[in-house]
């Protein structure tokens, strides 16, 4: 940068700058716009993982018994040989499940 002297220079010197700040405000707009076009695809699986939303409110006494009993009879009983993956994910999918057909039901 110049040593600014007169004020030419330093409307000069301002022109420059915003020039810049107009460069590199286009240079994030077009990387933000990559990242929407690579993120597109995923935003096509939302609906297919909104099962797995947590409701805060409105929690019932039946989802927490649904959720104790699929611990108890699905997770220690019914697959205790099973691999530790399927031990973690079946259970899960069935307290989704259960928690949207109770939704649904009240």
């Amino acid at each position: 940068m110049n040593k600014i002297n007169t004020y030419e220079d330093l409307v000069l010197e301002r022109q420059k700058a915003e020039a810049r700040i107009a460069t590199q405000k286009l240079i994030i707009l077009e990387n933000i716009e990559e990242v929407k076009e690579q993120l597109k695809p995923f935003l096509y699986l939302l609906p297919v993982l909104n099962i797995f939303k947590r409701e805060e409110k409105g929690s019932s006494l039946l989802k927490g018994v649904a959720s104790v009993g699929i611990d108890l009879l699905v997770g220690q009983n019914l697959m205790a040989k099973s691999n530790w993956f399927a031990r973690l994910v079946v259970p899960m999918l069935l307290k989704a499940f259960s928690s949207k057909a109770i939704s649904v039901i009240r």
